[in-house]
């Protein structure tokens, strides 16, 4: 079931001049609207204005003192509930319209899904030797993977292949392999020491494995 459009709350707190504008504008969009005079909003147009403005008039001084910087403070947050009030009021009297929404000056929210893509190429693992037969692999976050595969291995002409839903791995000399999925930091052991291990990784998300990274090696500590 798609969801509701409904009025974005897309003014940001800290950015006071750009709220301020924002409310006015609302206050603009809302004044003599048909489409949403009964009931009537939760904040008169006009008092939308004022809390707006006052934010603007109040900024250039806002830290020349305690007593400016409370009432600026106080007005900031006199604005932001009332555009928190008016924007709720506008969702719901607009039913859905994206175009009632837009007519106060408001953005809509869409009901369409964004399609979710394969991921691109994942991040070069970093290797770490930990001692005790261990190695740590680690990826930088990859925008969009729900998780991510680390693979160990020992033969550094092994063949690793990835499409979309399998990996495949493959040593002509006898190598072993070690995988694991989770998260983008792995530990693994039981590997000889002082030989070297090569690692890498693969992003999945819902759609299905994306592209295997670079491989990267270290030499493994003993006890």
């Amino acid at each position: 079931m798609p969801k509701k459009i409904i009025a974005l709350k897309s003014w940001k707190k800290g950015k006071y001049l750009a709220m301020g504008a924002f409310a006015k504008s609302v206050a603009t969009g809302l004044t003599g609207n048909a489409d949403f005079t009964t009931p009537a909003p939760p904040v008169a147009p006009a008092a939308l204005t004022t809390a707006g403005q006052l934010v603007i008039d109040l900024f250039s001084n806002r830290l020349n003192g305690p007593t400016n910087k409370t009432n600026f403070k106080n007005a900031v947050k006199d604005c932001d509930d009332k555009l928190h009030l008016n924007v709720d009021y506008i969702s719901e009297q607009a039913g859905g319209s994206a175009l009632k929404i837009q007519s106060t000056n408001c953005i809509a929210s869409t009901n369409v899904a964004t399609p979710a893509v394969r991921l691109g190429d994942t991040p070069t693992p970093a290797l770490k030797a930990l001692g005790g037969n261990r190695m740590k692999s680690t990826v930088k976050k990859m925008l969009g993977s729900k998780s991510m595969t680390h693979i160990f291995y020992t033969d550094k002409d092994s063949i690793i292949t990835v499409d979309v839903d399998t990996i495949s791995m493959m040593s002509t000399t006898g190598g072993s392999f070690f995988m694991t999925t989770g998260g983008l930091t792995k530990e693994m052991g039981g590997f000889s020491a002082n030989k070297k291990i090569y690692c890498c990784a693969v992003a999945k998300n819902k759609v299905g494995y994306g592209n295997l990274s670079a491989s990267t090696s270290s030499g493994v500590l003993g006890n």
